[in-house]
C-alpha cells in the first residue's frame, strides 16, 4: 500500500507521533512517499484572513502530489485533514480560482488539474489494512484495558462523511480490533481549546478538565486521540493533577498491540508518564 503522505508541521515534534506511524508503517507495509517541498496547509485560521493565499497553499500540495503520481493525499493531523478537505470543496467547484492560481503555480512549473481526496491515516488503517492482518499479529497483554477514544472538532466536522459528527466511533472501532476496551462518554468531540490554550489558558482549562473527569467517571485509564494538538493539550494540562490519565497516540496504542516496545514508539516522549499501564 503506497501513499502521498503530507505530514504537516506539527507531526516531528508530536510525542512520538512519528516513531509510532513509522512502526505501524513497517508492520503493515505501507509505504508514505512525502510530497516533496511541501508547505504548511495554513491550518484553520489562514482562511479567515486570505481565503485565495489559503486556498493556493492547499493547491500548491495538491498539485506537488499529482507532480508525484499521486491523486489523493493522507495526513496525520486533524487540522490539516479538515483544512485540506475544505479547501479541496472549495476548488473543485470554483473554476475560474483554480485558473488564478495555476497562473501562481505556473512559476514554479506545477499544475492542480481535477478533484482530489484528502484521508486521515486513522482511515487507511481501519478500512485499508484487513482486520485479520491486525489480528495475526496481535499479543493479549492489553486484552480489555480500558481506553477512552477523544475525536476532537476537526476529523468529522462539518461534513460527517469519515463518521457520524457528534457520535464518532470509528476510532473505537480500531482500538477494539487491536483488543482494547473502548469506554462509551459523551466529551469524545467536545472541543479542549486548540491553539487558544495560550492566549486563554483559564477558559480552555476548563473544557479540558470537562474532559478528564468525564473519561475517568466512565472508566476510562488511558484517553486516546489522533491530533497532535489534542494531544498535547489533554497531555500537558494533566501534569499538575495527582493522578492524571496517560495519552498516547492511537498509533502507540497500535503498535503496543503488536508487541512493539515503549522506545520505539516515541512512549517516553509524553508528558504524563505511561509506566504504571505498562506494568
Amino acid at each position: 500500500m503506497k501513499y502521498g503522505f503530507f505530514p504537516g508541521c506539527s507531526y516531528n515534534s508530536a510525542a512520538g507521533y512519528r516513531q509510532s506511524v513509522d512502526a505501524i508503517n513497517c508492520l503493515m507495509e505501507i509505504e508514505f512517499v512525502e510530497i516533496p517541498d511541501w508547505n504548511c496547509c495554513g491550518a484553520t485560521a489562514f482562511f479567515s484572513l486570505d481565503e485565495f493565499k489559503a486556498l493556493a497553499l492547499t493547491a500548491r500540495l495538491f498539485a506537488l502530489a499529482q507532480a508525484s503520481g499521486f491523486q489523493e493525499i493522507v495526513t496525520v493531523c486533524s487540522a490539516c485533514y479538515t483544512t485540506l478537505r475544505k479547501a479541496n470543496q472549495i476548488l473543485s467547484s470554483n473554476p475560474e480560482t483554480v485558473s488564478r492560481i495555476n497562473k501562481e503555480l505556473s512559476k514554479e512549473g506545477l499544475l492542480m488539474k481535477g478533484d482530489f481526496t484528502v484521508r486521515h491515516y486513522l482511515d487507511v488503517l481501519y478500512h485499508d489494512v484487513p482486520a485479520e492482518k491486525w489480528s495475526e499479529n496481535l499479543t493479549e497483554k492489553f486484552k480489555d484495558y480500558e481506553v477512552a477514544c477523544y475525536y476532537g472538532c476537526q476529523l468529522t466536522r462539518p461534513w460527517g462523511d469519515i463518521d457520524h459528527m457528534e457520535r464518532p466511533t470509528i476510532l473505537d472501532h480500531f482500538i477494539k480490533r487491536l483488543g482494547f476496551l473502548p469506554v462509551d462518554h459523551s466529551a469524545r468531540t467536545i472541543c479542549c481549546g486548540a491553539s487558544h490554550t495560550v492566549s486563554y489558558a483559564n477558559e480552555c482549562g476548563l473544557l479540558i478538565s470537562r474532559i478528564i473527569r468525564e473519561v475517568r467517571a466512565k472508566g476510562g485509564r488511558m484517553i486516546t486521540t489522533l491530533c497532535p494538538l489534542c494531544q498535547f493539550n489533554l497531555d500537558s494540562w494533566q501534569r499538575n493533577l495527582t493522578h492524571p490519565i496517560p495519552v498516547p497516540f492511537f498509533t502507540q496504542l497500535a503498535g503496543l498491540a503488536l508487541g512493539l516496545n515503549a522506545p520505539e514508539l516515541g512512549l517516553d516522549k509524553l508528558l504524563v508518564p505511561i509506566n504504571k499501564v505498562l506494568r
